[in-house]
């Protein structure tokens, strides 16, 4: 994974206006599971062991994730709370969908404190991926492997916008297999787009990068 610094002002303008949403979505709306005793369970190292000797019979899903995705499919408990809450989110998303011209959005999921997304590889989905996260006070990370050493990386977030762009490949791309996970102690949101996992959608990636960084 690389970390690309964000300078683009307007794209700086686009990712501050999701900023609000965050801080509207209220978890005890949400149909979310907030037990403190599941973080270790799902990012740990015996876990993290756990799903990378599974092999193929890892789906390629994280089997927890502890926060919301801001999507049609989520089923809250007040619906129209929801709605208009997912809706504003999603005229933002394909504006931001738009600016970087990728095939799809992969993720838009908002975390409380004490949030994270379990251990998982993407192999059922691959791709060229682009996250952007935001975090209000810094206090999460990022972990991978790094597919070629095997070596775990930690990437500790930052307090506001960070970008990370990477490939994350199949079980045929032994190479490739991005192992990942996140976790926060504060409020902290990442939204995911895709390019297609061929040349094309590689250098439209790195086209991306330079985008994102040019000020």
């Amino acid at each position: 994974m690389k970390t690309v610094p964000i300078r683009n002002k307007e794209l700086i303008a686009i990712l501050d206006r999701f900023v609000p949403l965050f801080h509207e979505v209220d978890f005890n709306t949400a149909t979310v599971d907030v037990d403190p005793c599941d973080i270790e369970q799902y990012m740990d190292a015996d876990y993290r062991k756990f799903i990378m000797s599974q092999g193929r019979g890892h789906d390629g899903f994280p089997a927890k994730l502890i926060g919301i995705e801001l999507a049609p499919k989520d089923v809250w408990t007040n619906q129209a709370y929801r709605i208009a809450l997912v809706e504003k989110t999603e005229r933002l998303k394909a504006e931001l969908q738009g600016w970087t011209g990728t095939r799809t959005n992969a993720l838009s999921a908002v975390y409380p404190a004490g949030g994270f997304i379990s251990w998982h590889n993407n192999a059922n989905a691959p791709g060229y991926n682009v996250l952007f996260t935001w975090s209000s006070e810094g206090d999460g990370q990022f972990e991978y492997v790094d597919p070629i050493t095997k070596e775990h990386i930690v990437v500790p977030d930052v307090k506001g916008w960070q970008c990370k762009v990477g490939y994350y490949g199949t079980y045929e791309e032994h190479d490739k297999l991005m192992y990942h996970a996140a976790r926060t102690n504060c409020l902290r949101s990442t939204i995911a787009f895709m390019f297609n996992p061929n040349e094309t959608g590689k250098q439209m990636s790195e086209m991306l990068i330079e985008d994102i960084s040019e000020s």
